[in-house]
């Protein structure tokens, strides 16, 4: 366990030393520039190629690494192509089946697979953190549950999750197109990232009619999104055998705590309208995922949806310093969030049920 406790411990030391960016909160130019709008630097290159590697090049790690590479191993050219009709593409995950031929017609290894996986999440949770008031802060917060039980376990899952962390920061600048794009481009390696296309449809909505119409359109995605995932979980024998995803409710409370802190206090936290308002439709998400964790069938199916909510932890997590900084100092805030994520990463690896199969780390340069 000693490379993830080195990745929290450097990410962790970065953001205890990073000088806090407060972010324009009014106006055009906050909305569409954002804190940084011309992609990604030298410095977060460096970290999104280390992440890509750390996570590309791992050798029997993760849940689902069999399932994987059982998958990797059965592909075929014709198997694809038959793949390819609208009518399948996406009940398919058919973008992820294309990185599998590539791997095969490259190296014929399932390492190149999960480097162009790994690449994709890398370079989503790259550009999102660096958009965000303390970026190396939102990493630490990123490190324990989203990069390596998501980035490492739920390879599908995660590159959908890296195209909307994209497409999460065009919508804060209000470029509702771009962000659909990308979510529609998650949705062809899992598509249960449909769902997020409603938060386009609620964001900045002001009249109560049009607000009214574009819930019920959320609603309408959720519903699709939690029968697509339920419908795949029952193909799989997980429903059939009473299956429910262990730590459910842990892993939705903890997204619940920056939600309900954001919600009490979300004038004191330096954003734009539009994206404030944005991240108080993902947090009253969080909390409606929560309650309906009670009255799901599978809470396998609530959980694994509720991960598209993860950036919510990030972004309000690094603002956080700032906006409770008069109760009890930035300094301190940064410490506890920085703790708490320590905590986590603690509790996980030595108390999880399934760490095991995370434990140790090998990678494919030491075989």
């Amino acid at each position: 366990m000693t490379p993830y406790w080195i990745l929290f411990i450097v990410a962790a030391t970065g953001a205890l030393t990073e000088r806090a960016r407060k972010p324009a909160t009014s106006g055009v130019h906050a909305k569409r520039t954002g804190l940084n709008s011309k992609g990604l630097n030298a410095s977060w290159w460096l970290i999104a190629s280390a992440l890509t590697l750390f996570i590309g090049l791992r050798h029997e790690v993760g849940g689902d690494w069999g399932s994987y590479l059982k998958s990797f191993e059965s592909l075929d050219l014709p198997t694809l192509l038959d793949e390819l009709p609208w009518s399948t593409l996406l009940s398919r995950d058919i973008g992820y089946r294309l990185f599998e031929w590539i791997g095969q017609a490259t190296t014929n290894s399932i390492y190149a697979v999960n480097l162009l996986s790994g690449f994709v999440f890398a370079y989503g949770l790259a550009r999102f953190c660096k958009d965000l008031p303390r970026p190396l802060l939102a990493l630490t917060c990123a490190i324990p549950y989203l990069v390596i039980v998501v980035g490492m376990g739920y390879s599908r899952q995660a590159i959908a999750i890296g195209c909307a962390m994209v497409g999460l920061t065009w919508l804060g600048r209000c470029y509702r197109w771009r962000y659909a794009a990308w979510i529609l481009l998650a949705s062809l390696f899992h598509q249960t990232a449909i769902v997020l296309l409603g938060l386009a449809l609620v964001v900045g909505k002001r009249r109560i009619v049009f607000a009214m119409i574009s819930a019920l359109g959320l609603v309408a995605l959720l519903a699709y999104a939690v029968a697509a995932e339920t419908t795949a979980r029952l193909a799989s024998g997980y429903l059939a055998s009473e299956y429910a995803s262990e730590g459910a409710l842990i892993r939705l409370a903890m997204g619940s705590i920056p939600a309900l802190l954001f919600l009490l206090r979300q004038r004191h936290f330096a954003m734009h309208t539009f994206e404030r308002s944005m991240w108080r439709w993902m947090a009253l998400g969080q909390l409606t995922f929560l309650a309906l964790l009670a009255v799901s069938p599978s809470s396998t199916a609530i959980d694994r949806i509720a991960l598209y909510l993860l950036p919510l932890q990030l972004a309000l997590f690094a603002h956080l310093p700032h906006a409770y900084a008069r109760l009890i100092g930035k300094r301190v805030c940064a410490l506890l969030i920085i703790a708490y994520y320590g905590a986590v990463l603690f509790t996980w690896l030595f108390f999880a049920t399934h760490a095991g199969y995370w434990l140790p780390y090998k990678s494919s340069l030491f075989l």
